[in-house]
């Protein structure tokens, strides 16, 4: 669409005084496709003009007409100037284009020598993977792929909840009431920790207890280390299995103990800038003289560490290693306040890139629930959604083809179930989350995309014609053709917006457009038994759409299937 934006651009701007990029900030699409390809608001020029939009925009129709070349035609419609591409040109330009039909469609360089940092996912070890960290990892590992298709050199970085007083409660829990096997069983070690709170309520002399292991710990005792590194390692295996289920990636599991050798330097520095104060015993930081009214807490009154303690070592040392042009932590929105006050931290400590740093936020999800009606952990989640989504198939048996895998089928609808309903909602909004709704094949959910990809690679299979990259393509003259193409040339745009806002939702929006418009087209542009240069035509036009739906599905986390 670049060069049939840029004429537009070029033409007006002849035309009407204003730059490029100043036509460029207003030029959008009509709403309803027939009405043309860009539309040109003239409420701007009134006031300049002293003559009223509509007859401006008839003025200007006149006078661009005749310089018109990737264009076709300009047409007043009230205060607008539409502009209309010429659609064998434009068609030819998109699905002729070199990645027209191959895996990096869509993806470019922009962003190429540029590091995206993002900490997503982060559960805390000695706990099973609760779905509250769900939402942090699914929406890092979209954002993840997003910056990773314009050419950004990403960072993905779990920063495991691994260190804190909650494992001297966890050595308290195995050397009371565990054996040397429950090191090895996350079920044990959970179990465990809730009997710690339960007891804790009877015997308040284990909170002490609990403090000391702590303190040993982070003193190096070599007990309390050996003890800290088996749980460790049994819950980084496990969440590894659970991270291969969702094809989530990391480059890096540096949790928070990984900066206990760096803290002290940090508050130090922050000392030596006259930037802390002791309060009730406390080492702080009073951020109230900017707008903050909570101090950020750096030591507690017995010299324990805190949050904010290793995120400030954190984030300095992550500048330090990938000199990040964006450092992204993917965090509720309930933790806002925290992120305010490091930011501000890394700011009057005078550090440059303090500004570069960005909290994603997001709201909760409710309604992720078991059949008993209790919240569950993330595996659950995963065998429930593949359980329901089998169910869901073998009530739909006469629908669909026969399948070579029926589970792989089901772990993959059931995964893009969950998928999808996150990533199809804005992030900072809050949602309930439906089984019937996301299950289903039908409406904004992940399987109708799935569905969508498989019924094109089902003609692709059947039509009884070859594809043809070189398709004569001007035959298409359906409006439903058209809707198709000029979707096909905005994904990169959809990619950059997301990746602009750091919103999947943008990404997620794009492809379910994609996917109705396929759907409502599919009368006007069969192939099977149509003349065999239409059909030609029509199977790549139709190709290429399965292989944009495929791009997309596969950053959002969703498996494109051939059959289901």
């Amino acid at each position: 669409m670049n060069a049939f934006r840029q004429e537009a651009l070029d033409v007006l701007s002849r035309h009407t005084g204003m730059e490029p990029s100043e036509i460029d900030a207003v030029l959008s699409r009509p709403h309803k496709p027939e009405l043309g390809d860009f539309a040109f608001p003239c409420f701007q020029l009134a006031k300049e003009l002293k003559k009223a939009p509509p007859q401006i925009a008839e003025e200007l129709a006149e006078k661009v007409a005749g310089e018109l070349e990737l264009l076709t035609e300009a047409r007043a419609l009230g205060p607008y100037l539409n502009l209309f591409v010429n659609r064998q040109e434009f068609a030819r330009s998109v699905l002729h284009a070199p990645s027209a039909l191959a895996e990096d469609i869509g993806k470019s360089s922009e962003g190429e020598g540029r590091v995206i940092a993002i900490d997503f996912s982060s559960p805390n070890i000695a706990k099973p993977f609760h779905v509250g960290h769900l939402r942090s990892t699914i929406i890092g590992s979209t954002l993840y792929r997003i910056f990773a298709s314009l050419g950004y050199e990403c960072v993905g970085i779990n920063h495991l909840g691994d260190w804190g007083t909650q494992f001297g409660k966890q050595i308290v829990a195995l050397k009371h009431w565990g054996e040397e096997k429950d090191l090895e069983d996350l079920d044990a070690l959970n179990d465990l920790y809730v009997r710690y709170h339960e007891e804790e309520q009877k015997e308040p002399g284990l909170a002490d207890e609990a403090r000391d292991w702590f303190r040993r710990q982070e003193q190096g005792d070599a007990e309390a280390i050996a003890l800290w590194e088996k749980i460790r390692e049994t819950s980084l295996d496990y969440f590894k299995m659970i991270y291969e289920r969702l094809s989530v990636r990391f480059d890096h599991y540096t949790g928070e103990s990984f900066f206990n050798d760096k803290m002290d330097a940090v508050v130090d520095r922050a000392d030596s800038l006259g930037l802390t104060s002791v309060s009730e015993g406390a080492l702080v930081i009073d951020l109230e003289e900017h707008g903050i009214d909570t101090p950020a807490l750096l030591r507690k009154t017995d010299g324990a560490t805190l949050y904010m303690t290793r995120d400030l070592a954190a984030a300095c040392h992550r500048h330090e290693s990938y000199k990040f042009e964006k450092l992204l932590y993917v965090v509720g929105t309930a933790q806002s306040l925290h992120f305010r006050q490091l930011f501000k931290v890394l700011e009057l400590m005078g550090e440059p890139w303090a500004g570069d740093c960005m909290h994603v936020n997001f709201g909760l999800v409710q309604g992720m629930s078991s059949r008993k009606g209790n919240v569950i952990y993330l595996e659950e989640l995963l065998d429930e959604a593949k359980r329901r989504a089998q169910e869901y198939m073998s009530a739909n048996v006469d629908k669909r083809p026969e399948l070579e895998d029926e589970e792989a089928v089901a772990e993959a609808v059931g995964i893009a179930a969950i998928f999808f309903s996150d990533l199809g909602k804005q992030r900072i909004k809050d949602y309930n989350f439906s089984w019937e709704r996301a299950i289903s094949f039908e409406g904004d959910t992940g399987p109708y995309l799935m569905n969508a990809h498989a019924r094109i690679a089902g003609i692709i299979r059947k039509c009884g014609i070859e594809l043809d990259p070189d398709a004569d393509v001007t035959l298409l003259e359906e409006q439903s053709a058209h809707d198709l193409v000029s979707l096909i040339s905005r994904y990169t745009d959809a990619l950059r917006e997301a990746a602009k806002t750091c919103e999947p939702s943008i990404l997620a929006a794009y492809l379910l457009d994609l996917a109705r418009a396929l759907h409502s087209g599919y009368k006007e542009l069969r192939v099977k038994g149509e003349e065999k240069k239409i059909a030609a035509a029509r199977l790549l036009l139709l190709a290429v759409v399965k292989n944009v739906l495929a791009s997309g599905m596969k950053i959002l986390g969703i498996k494109p299937l051939e059959k289901m």
